[in-house]
């Protein structure tokens, strides 16, 4: 399963404390600035691809922090772009040690 989530600038602090949690770094979720993929919106972009069952309780523990869950045509496009990124740095991995 994935998911996006977005938070603002303004939330970077707490945001950055909740990601260091062991259940995050465990998780391996991806942090990029949304205009770097994308998205025209001052913040950071949260992606999450794991097992149902670890999305849901990242879905618990975000819920009550200041990130908002992405849908539609807009989470749709960012995930399109993480796995683009993705597929990228594993080409470029592939053609160094290939």
């Amino acid at each position: 399963m994935e998911i996006v989530y977005f938070y603002g600038m303004d939330s970077e602090k707490a945001m950055n404390k909740l990601l260091d949690e062991d259940f995050f770094k465990r998780l391996g979720p991806t942090v990029r600035d949304c205009k770097a993929m994308g998205l025209n919106e001052n913040g950071f972009c949260i992606y999450i691809k794991a097992r149902d069952d670890l999305v849901e309780e990242a879905r618990k523990l975000l819920s009550e922090s200041p990130a908002k869950l992405l849908t539609g045509e807009e989470a749709d496009k960012l995930i399109k772009a993480f796995k683009e990124e993705a597929e990228a740095a594993e080409a470029g991995m592939g053609a160094l040690f290939g």
